[in-house]
């Protein structure tokens, strides 16, 4: 059953705001006494859950009047989860009125079962089959979880999902294989879903656009790498594009940062209408996920050398894929002064995807992925992240605008007047 809005806003003022701490407290207090908290990281799922991320300093009781000062990570979170998960975990629920907000210390994920496994040297050593080192990538609370894992002999990656999903990952790489295409290579997996891959040569798309150079042969590979997905991915179950999901990232938005939720649910509307009205064109093999984070591009000729992420593979529009690369291309600048110039990137790949593909179809989706990341600007503790949301509220709207030129171009408003 979906969230509500109002719900979804009073979790993240419960468990981002300053009451954390007495939830912090409680969840702690009887086996400790906690000195410092603050919020690491927030993950809002629309839709479905809130989940935060808090470093916390604190003594904790080791029996005989001692205590001993630790620094652990805790995990809070709304997501459903079933009973059992929580128990094995040894998640503890706590509730705000009528709302459960479930915690456990990282890395006992009740969804992620193989995350202490990925997490712990010596038994992944065993795996492997040689001593290696961890570094953890990235984590997101009860979805997944990317590791670095460093051996003698070595370098892989570990991603670890949820047990349900392995065999659609190992499906989606193999599929790659086949095609040969430059993805990771899985080398060993596991039924409760550690996934350990090979690395891909190349730099990240990022780096591309710092450089600046090589840029119109690095979209040529762009394209003919989107041409060779493998024609299997439409027969795979199809997973909702970013825009598709347009009015669960403006509520979003909203409750990230209420002023602008008016703004939010107009764009959110905009991007619903030209999600029904524009030409988005058959259905083909798409990434899903394609942007200079999963990416890789050879620093001497700028083609494609390598594709990551392979989890949303899946039947989609062309419009989407280019969509989402040009969505995290345009929110670029406002994050780091290095990516100033790459506005003029953004306008000339524009020019370049929207031959082809319908332009009106491309600027809204990638509108739509621009607004799926206004309230993740809050993620990983950003001091300036209400700037940031801000900034990329304005971006969403400057797309609709040049989809509303496009509009007017292309004569959309005739054509469905002499429809009628």
């Amino acid at each position: 059953m979906a969230v509500s809005h109002s719900d979804e806003r009073r979790a993240v003022n419960i468990l981002a705001g300053p009451s954390a701490g007495e939830m912090i407290n409680l969840a702690l207090g009887k086996d400790g006494i906690v000195r410092s908290w603050h919020v690491h990281a927030v993950n809002h799922r629309p839709g479905a859950s809130v989940s935060v991320g808090y470093s916390v300093v604190w003594d904790k009781f080791h029996g005989a009047g001692q205590r001993v000062r630790e620094d652990l990570y805790l995990v809070a979170s709304t997501a459903k989860i079933h009973p059992d998960r929580l128990a094995r975990a040894g998640a503890k629920t706590l509730y705000a009125d009528d709302l459960p907000v479930h915690l456990w210390e990282f890395p006992n994920d009740p969804d992620l079962p193989a995350l202490g496994l990925a997490c712990d040297p010596e038994p992944l050593s065993d795996l492997v089959g040689e001593r290696v080192d961890v570094e953890l990538l990235g984590y997101r609370p009860t979805r997944r979880a990317v590791l670095r894992v460093e051996g003698e002999s070595e370098l892989l990656f570990a991603k670890v999902v949820r047990p349900d999903t392995v065999e659609a990952l190992l499906q989606r790489h193999i599929a790659f294989e086949k095609a040969k295409l430059p993805a990771p290579r899985v080398t060993r997996s596991t039924a409760d879903g550690l996934v350990l891959t090979t690395t891909v040569r190349g730099t990240p798309l990022s780096a591309a656009y710092v450089r600046g150079k090589n840029l119109d042969a690095t979209f040529t590979s762009l394209s003919e790498t989107l041409d060779a997905l493998p024609m299997i991915g439409r027969g795979l179950k199809r997973r909702p594009a970013w825009a598709d999901r347009c009015e669960h990232y403006a509520d979003a938005a909203g409750a990230s940062l209420p002023e602008i939720a008016d703004r939010a649910r107009a764009a959110a509307t905009a991007i619903r209408r030209y999600r029904t009205e524009a030409d988005y064109g058959p259905l083909v093999p798409t990434h899903g996920d394609f942007y200079e984070a999963n990416v890789l591009v050879s620093p001497t000729t700028g083609h494609v050398s390598g594709l990551l992420d392979l989890d949303s593979f899946g039947p989609g529009y062309r419009a989407d894929d280019w969509g989402c690369l040009l969505g995290h291309l345009s929110v670029l600048p406002s994050l780091n002064e290095k990516y100033k110039h790459v506005g003029s990137i953004t306008d000339r790949w524009f020019e370049r995807a929207r031959t082809e593909v319908d332009p009106v179809a491309l600027a809204a989706s990638t509108a739509g992925v621009v607004l799926s990341l206004v309230a993740s600007a809050r993620q990983r503790g950003r001091s300036n992240w209400q700037k940031q949301a801000l900034a990329r509220l304005g971006v969403v709207e400057g797309w609709l605008a040049t989809a509303r030129e496009a509009e007017r171009d292309w004569g959309y408003g005739t054509r469905l007047t002499a429809v009628r």
